[in-house]
């Protein structure tokens, strides 16, 4: 669930709102917006746990949804080395804040493909908690 306080993060840096065009794990055919999926990761025992995300955007036009992604990847990079906190989910009513957390940097934005004659392009990231 650290992956949603993760959209809330983003919602508080002016990249969007949570549930109009920040999405958690899917984005509905036709909508537009930045979705982050969580990916498999093996937890080493007695390390900090770690999440991997995979971020997708589709936007009104190719280069929308490139520059958006961009914008996302650009900040999380420009802060990944700083210890800080993720917020509670303002969505969620069993989310929690998440304390002594790094966010290591993120892929470029790639291309993954094409739907409805939009490209959907995606960043790959992990978070240490």
């Amino acid at each position: 669930m650290i992956t949603l306080s993760l959209l809330q993060y983003l919602e508080d840096n002016g990249f969007g709102t949570v549930d109009k065009d920040l999405f958690w794990q899917k984005l509905s055919l036709g909508k537009k917006g930045v979705y982050v999926l969580d990916l498999g990761q093996p937890q080493t025992r007695g390390m900090r746990r770690t999440q991997r995300f995979e971020l997708y955007s589709r936007g009104s036009n190719d280069i929308d949804g490139y520059e958006k992604l961009a914008s996302i990847v650009n900040h999380l990079n420009e802060h990944y080395s700083e210890i800080c906190s993720l917020p509670k989910a303002n969505v969620y009513s069993g989310s929690v804040a998440y304390d002594n957390v790094t966010i290591k940097p993120l892929a470029t934005p790639t291309n993954v493909g094409e739907e409805n004659g939009r490209i959907i392009w995606s960043s790959i990231g992990e978070i240490n908690y």
